[in-house]
């Protein structure tokens, strides 16, 4: 009988045989009565007696790279895992799962955070856009009742005409250009009360009533009352923008800061006519020039983010440029519109060509068509136009290249007490709605501004030598006019304090005007003709007004700061912080007026480039005066030599900003320092003449080299301190 064959296991790796080691191995022959090679597997039967082989147990593999983080299924599973998002890690890959990371917990709440502040902005970003389309709606809406409205009036013209005799009255108004409106308002005027009554649209019948009191309104108001129902007239005043609300915020903010300083043309007249489409008092030169200007005192969070300020500015500029043309020099609103354009690119720091500007509406004046105006804004023009003309002059030491000032009484025909206007503070849009208002003065502040200027011309050409030499009694005489005209100023132009709130037009008004005295008496310390008590009182002159000037510039700083200070004032910040580096160099320091002088400028060279070259002149100056400098100067201005030649000139026209004292000097009388204490006497100090505050306490030495307590000098001592 056959015996059986042994039973060996199915599995040896897993079944353990007694008194054989588990690491042991089959051989590599193997035994039995069977032929053939041992069975490794252990899975299948062998012939004859088999040897059981066992197998290692398998070890877990680290990966090579283990992650900082490791991603959601191997954290599940507690495994290593060497993957980085957004790459898949080698276990997840293996088992084809979705390799997630979650970051950790401080940075998610970094993130969510950030997630935060970005939804907030778009927020933002999404109420300002439903503004905008409310806004959009609303003019839709108004746009539809003013074709509606035009659709009434063109009606009302329609039945009338033929029918009362007015056909050829109607034919000339339209022609002249008259919209539809005002014709229609005409006729229902001839019409007996109950034909108004069938005529006019229900809802328009008030009309009648109330457009006297909504002219006197909109001539009190410092809006411009734009038409929003016709996109024709924005377009036919400037090409750059049909937006009306860019518009008004540029027109806002020439009428609060600029037109007060610089009144070129008549406010009320040009704003009747820019909205009732009328080009007597408006022309697109004019428009765009206002609204080049007006550009640089824009604040950039005003505009979407991507329109930028400077390229608005030069986009205005370019159309004013094109729309002066060769047929239209003879009219007044070209003349207008080319002082504007020297004051947009001076601002801009190209005074070469911005000069041009200035010299053209000078000339063109000569010429113009003053008729086309009423009397009234001709005076404005005329006199605006020349006073920006001596006051560059003044500022950048040209020669007078103007005719005489003009030979027309100051505002004869102007109604400087009737004048209603208000100011308001305005920066951004919302301003208008928002802030209080109070009386402007401007045209006051116009008419004496035009004062101060006739004596500053006369001051120019004395020291020009258009009037021979420069003698005592000339440069006294002029002097007493200045003096005289700070003592006739009203009540209300006199206040500068800051508790009163003066308005910036005021304030710009008396830096001239301690500019002006300043610029008058330096030329006297230059010359060497003065010494011992005359020089040393001539000084203690020079700088009480420069003083004087400065701490008005203190005050418009703290009132308004100096980023709505316009081009011409950068210069007079310059000039007085000149005087007192030079001439007071102890109180204040020295130090202190160049740090005050600079940051004046720093604020403003945000809107007005020009403001660079002048900060880089004054630190040559104060260097070479050997004041003492900041310690953080180049914080303020930046490092020195970052403007060159070129920048110099665009800006001062001249490689300086100095007075050239040594042309005056030429043309000053070398015995003027012996003349000086009599003339003094016949004219500053004569009792005939009308008295004014600082002169009833100065007296002149009769020999410059008298002194003494006893001896009559010019206490100027007394005068700073009254």
């Amino acid at each position: 009988m056959r015996s059986h064959r042994p039973i060996v296991p199915s599995d040896p790796a897993r079944t353990n045989v007694p008194g054989e080691s588990s690491s042991a191995t089959p051989s590599a022959s193997g035994s039995g009565s069977g032929s053939g090679t041992g069975n490794t597997s252990g899975g299948r039967w062998g012939s004859g007696e088999s040897v059981t082989s066992h197998e290692a147990p398998k070890k877990r593999r680290a990966p090579g790279a283990v992650a900082a983080i490791a991603c959601i299924e191997c954290r599940k599973a507690r495994q290593k895992c060497d993957g980085t998002s957004p790459h898949t890690c080698t276990r997840c890959q293996t088992r084809r799962l979705e390799c997630r990371y979650e970051p950790h917990t401080k940075t998610r709440k970094e993130l969510l955070l950030q997630e935060i502040a970005n939804l907030k902005r778009d927020n933002t970003r999404l109420k300002t856009i439903n503004k905008e389309v409310v806004s959009d709606a609303s003019d839709l809406r108004e746009q539809h009742q003013g074709l509606q409205d035009l659709h009434d009036w063109q009606q009302i013209i329609l039945d009338i005409l033929g029918r009362n005799g007015h056909d050829r009255d109607i034919i000339k108004k339209l022609r002249a250009g008259e919209n539809n409106k005002s014709i229609a308002t005409w006729l229902c005027q001839q019409q007996p009360i109950s034909s108004q009554l069938h005529i006019v649209p229900p809802d328009e019948r008030g009309l009648l009533d109330i457009v006297g009191a909504f002219e006197h309104h909109y001539r009190r108001e410092d809006g411009l009352g734009l038409d929003k129902r016709s996109d024709t007239m924005r377009l036919r005043w400037t090409q750059v923008t049909a937006s009306q609300t860019l518009l008004g915020h540029l027109f806002d903010l020439y009428f609060t800061w600029v037109h007060p300083v610089h009144m070129l043309f008549s406010e009320i007249d040009f704003k009747e006519s820019f909205r009732t489409n009328n080009d007597q008092y408006c022309s697109p030169a004019l428009v765009n020039a206002i609204c080049a200007m007006a550009c640089h005192l824009v604040d950039a969070n005003d505009l979407d983010e991507e329109v930028d300020v400077d390229t608005l500015a030069q986009a205005f500029m370019n159309q004013a440029r094109h729309e002066v043309l060769p047929q239209n020099y003879s009219s007044l609103t070209s003349v207008q519109a080319l002082a504007v354009m020297y004051l947009a690119d001076l601002s801009s720091g190209r005074a070469r060509s911005a000069t041009g500007y200035l010299r053209a509406s000078v000339e063109f004046l000569k010429a113009a068509e003053l008729d086309e105006q009423s009397a009234a804004a001709r005076e404005i023009s005329s006199w605006g136009i020349q006073t920006l003309n001596t006051s560059s002059t003044g500022i950048t030491y040209q020669k007078l290249y103007a005719p005489e000032l003009p030979h027309m009484a100051r505002f004869h025909h102007v109604d400087i007490q009737g004048d209603q206007a208000v100011w308001r503070f305005y920066r951004t849009i919302g301003d208008q709605r928002e802030l209080p208002v109070r009386p402007s003065y401007a045209i006051m502040t116009a008419c004496h501004q035009a004062a101060l200027f006739r004596i500053i011309h006369a001051s120019l050409n004395l020291y020009c030598g258009l009037r021979g030499i420069a003698t005592a009694e000339g440069i006294l005489t002029t002097y007493r006019r200045y003096l005289d005209w700070e003592h006739d100023l009203p009540p209300i132009l006199k206040d500068v304090d800051v508790a009163s709130q003066p308005v910036p037009h005021i304030l710009f008004l008396h830096v001239q005007y301690h500019v002006a005295v300043v610029q008058h008496l330096t030329p006297l310390l230059q010359t060497g003709f003065f010494e011992g008590q005359n020089l040393s009182e001539l000084r203690r002159l020079v700088i009480h007004h420069a003083q004087s000037g400065a701490e008005v510039l203190e005050q418009y700083r703290r009132l308004y700061s100096t980023r709505y200070l316009m081009p011409l004032l950068s210069f007079c910040i310059v000039h007085l912080g000149d005087a007192l580096i030079r001439y007071s160099p102890e109180d204040p320091p020295a130090s202190d007026t160049v740090e005050f002088s600079l940051g004046l400028l720093q604020q403003a060279s945000v809107g007005f480039p020009i403001c660079g070259p002048l900060q880089e002149l004054f630190k040559r100056t104060a260097m070479e005066c050997k004041a003492k400098m900041p310690s953080n100067i180049d914080e303020i201005t930046g490092p020195l030599g970052s403007y060159g030649v070129d920048d110099i000139l665009d800006a001062c026209t001249r490689l300086d900003y100095k007075q050239p004292t040594d042309q005056s000097i030429r043309h000053i009388d070398e015995n003027i320092a012996v003349e000086w204490p009599s003339k003094w006497q016949d004219i500053v100090n004569n009792p005939l003449r009308p008295e004014s505050p600082q002169s009833t306490r100065r007296t002149m030495s009769t020999s410059t080299s008298s002194s003494g307590s006893g001896d009559p000098h010019m206490r100027i001592a007394s005068l700073l301190n009254s």
